[in-house]
């Protein structure tokens, strides 16, 4: 993975801030007095693109799942998640009392399918199938059948998190490399836009990269959906 480094030398060098003997305008890690820094946009960027593609940021493991059928974003206390999460995406198998026995696989029905078993289901310790409605309410989704009171009922769940925050240019960014030009566009489209001493010529600038990084994420996402494809999710031939 590229670190930070890689892709705030990329700024630093479109700025000309680079140039042997000089201060550099704008130094990686901010200056005095709580001055911002090109890390501030980068892990401002970051954020940005966990927002339109939150998959760049989706953790896959073992959780354990509320009594009932309503269940809620996976968090560390609640379900003992390695971390906090911000959306959800699916369950993808059983994993048995103890988290680490791998069962059968979970598959989604639509919410208002799943809502009309609730009076014909009975508690059970294997869940055969989960609903999500991220339009009506993000926060929370169902599985069926519930799960009972006072049992270990542990799942495989996608679900996703915030962006790593990058405090060190040694960092890993957290996200693929694919995204590092859209980021190298975002943090250049902050910089100039904010800059006081910009002319009508950097505001232009900033205004490009702007539609430079909304470019590169609409192609991301374009390349994404057609290419490279799982043989078990492309069509027969």
């Amino acid at each position: 993975m590229l670190l930070a480094a890689d892709v705030l030398r990329l700024v630093s060098g479109s700025l000309q801030d680079l140039e042997p003997g000089m201060e550099a305008r704008w130094p990686w890690g901010g200056g005095e007095e709580d001055s911002i820094g090109l890390m501030d946009f980068l892990n401002a960027g970051l954020r940005a693109i966990a927002l339109q593609r939150p998959d760049c940021c989706a953790v896959t493991e073992s959780i354990r799942l509320e009594p009932g059928m309503l269940q809620h974003l996976p968090t560390r206390r609640r379900n003992g998640a390695s971390k906090d999460a911000t959306g959800f995406c699916e369950l993808v198998r059983n994993m048995g009392a103890d988290g680490e026995t791998p069962g059968r696989a979970i598959t989604s029905v639509q919410p208002e399918v799943l809502l009309t078993w609730a009076d014909y289901a009975k508690p059970c310790c294997c869940v055969d199938n989960f609903a999500y409605d991220r339009a009506a309410n993000g926060l929370v989704y169902y599985v069926y059948p519930p799960v009972p009171d006072g049992r270990d009922v542990y799942v495989e769940a996608t679900y996703y998190v915030p962006p790593r925050q990058i405090t060190d240019a040694n960092q890993c960014l957290g996200v693929n490399d694919s995204y590092a030009e859209a980021l190298v566009h975002y943090i250049l489209a902050a910089v100039l836009a904010g800059d006081n001493e910009a002319s009508a010529a950097q505001g232009g600038k900033a205004v490009y990269h702007q539609q430079m990084f909304q470019q590169c994420m609409g192609s991301k996402a374009q390349v994404d959906t057609v290419w490279p494809k799982a043989k078990s999710s492309a069509g027969a031939a």
